[in-house]
């Protein structure tokens, strides 16, 4: 099993890893079964499900986020009501 750091990285790299309840499938970031990152028009881009983008769902699920934050530029970071409006999620 990978650790989270390891599962951000293969999400970054377009692979499969999983380490408890953070996984990817290569394509799509998951926190639990609430996706948090996926790819799109080539590039990586993650959801931000933390109190301040405004859509807070767990702490587990805000610390994934934030760890993926760390890897991923900023400008791929999307407010999640943004998303919904560019029809990326």
């Amino acid at each position: 099993m990978a650790t989270n750091s390891q599962v951000i990285k293969a999400f970054r790299n377009q692979q499969r890893a999983s380490a408890g309840r953070l996984s990817t499938d290569g394509h799509r970031l998951y926190s639990y079964d609430l996706m948090i990152g996926i790819w799109y028009g080539g590039k990586p881009l993650i959801l931000d499900y933390t109190s301040t983008g405004d859509a807070f769902r767990s702490m587990t699920t805000s610390q994934h986020v934030g760890l993926a934050k760390r890897e991923i530029p900023s400008a791929n970071v999307f407010l999640v009501e943004l998303a919904r409006k560019l029809e990326i999620i």
